[in-house]
């Protein structure tokens, strides 16, 4: 059986990345202001280039290199630029071909809240929805049966002790972690826009390889390099602060 305090857990991080991106928008609407064209572009954006783009690279990858796991700091440098590339020169596409009259600030913060608020929604179920729905099918005895004809025995096997074993905690971290992200997306959207507006593209270089520099350390998490969860969630903690500092101190450079 999978504890009550464990599906509620679940439920809580489903929850509040779903009603965090609203919050966002409520919020900057009545601070700043948000403009409704780069906020969709921005949620669509997200999808295009991560989702879809950026994962069929992935796929060709790990078909390729199925012993990645056992190389994280080619792994790492590989994820972190993959990463980097598809957002940061889709922000730039994007920015220059769809919103060529919406480039200041205001824009900017718009854009980034549609990108990081859907990214909380869509990265969120992915993770944890089919989580919550094999737990509740294991609660009711339905999961093996249900699953026989789907998934290999080692893999069903799998799932029921990672639900069995993890704690409140591997679901909970997710909420600080959605939170802050947001922030880190609306700093590299500015940054991104700032390179279009001063006609430099370096600043799109440098949000490459910092997005890269952030990226890097999650996918000693991923490949079992690191245990300690707590770790990352702290380290992107800190990002998402000085992502917010960034915020504020960028407004000038549009001005």
């Amino acid at each position: 059986m999978v504890s009550d305090v464990i599906i509620g857990s679940m439920i809580s991080t489903i929850v509040f990345s779903i009603l965090l991106f609203p919050a966002f928008i409520l919020y900057y609407r009545k601070r700043e202001g948000i403009a409704v064209k780069p906020l969709i572009i921005g949620s669509i954006g997200f999808i295009i280039f991560t989702q879809v783009l950026e994962k069929i690279l992935h796929v060709v990858v790990i078909t390729n290199f199925s012993n990645y796991a056992e190389h994280p700091w080619a792994f790492g440098l590989y994820g972190g630029l993959a990463a980097g590339i598809f957002e940061e020169i889709g922000r730039f596409i994007l920015f220059t071909w769809l919103l060529k009259k919406y480039q200041d600030y205001r824009s900017g913060l718009s854009f980034g809240i549609g990108w990081g608020g859907i990214e909380a929604v869509v990265i969120t179920l992915m993770l944890i929805a089919p989580n919550l729905v094999f737990a509740l099918m294991l609660n009711s005895g339905t999961f093996d049966t249900a699953m026989a004809s789907q998934l290999p025995p080692d893999q069903i096997t799998a799932i029921k002790d990672m639900l069995l074993t993890q704690g409140p905690g591997s679901y909970l971290w997710g909420i600080p972690e959605r939170f802050f992200a947001v922030f880190m997306q609306i700093a590299f959207s500015l940054l991104v826009l700032l390179a279009i507006v001063k006609r430099k593209f370096i600043h799109v270089i440098y949000a490459i390889l910092i997005h890269a520099v952030i990226d890097f350390p999650a996918v000693f998490y991923q490949t079992g390099h690191l245990k300690s969860l707590w770790i990352i969630e702290l380290y992107f903690a800190v990002i998402g602060i000085l992502s917010l500092f960034f915020i504020r101190r960028i407004r000038d450079h549009f001005n």
